[in-house]
C-alpha cells in the first residue's frame, strides 16, 4: 500500500533529493506510523507530532492505503 508523508522543518533532510516536502512510501498492509518512520530512516525520537486529517496519531497507529500523514519534529524556543 502507499502512504503519502509530509515532513516539516529539520525532518526534511530525510526526504529523497528530488522531493521538496512530501514523499510516497510503499509499505505492506497493516503497516504502522512507526513502520513508515523507520522506512524513511527517521529516528522515532526525532518525531513529535504525527497528524492525519484532523487526528493526531501515535507511532502504533495502523495506516490505510492512500492515507496522508504529516510528521513534525520536536519544537524548541519561546520567550
Amino acid at each position: 500500500m502507499t502512504v503519502a508523508v509530509k515532513l516539516y522543518a529539520s525532518l526534511r533532510k530525510y526526504l529523497p533529493r528530488e522531493s521538496m516536502s512530501a514523499v510516497e512510501v510503499e509499505v505492506p498492509a497493516g503497516a504502522t506510523v512507526a513502520d513508515v518512520i523507520a522506512r524513511l530512516g527517521i529516528p522515532s525520537e526525532h518525531t513529535r507530532m504525527i497528524v492525519s486529517g484532523d487526528r493526531q496519531l501515535d507511532l502504533a497507529a495502523v495506516l490505510e492505503d492512500g492515507q496522508e500523514i504529516s510528521v513534525l519534529p520536536p519544537l524548541a524556543g519561546g520567550a
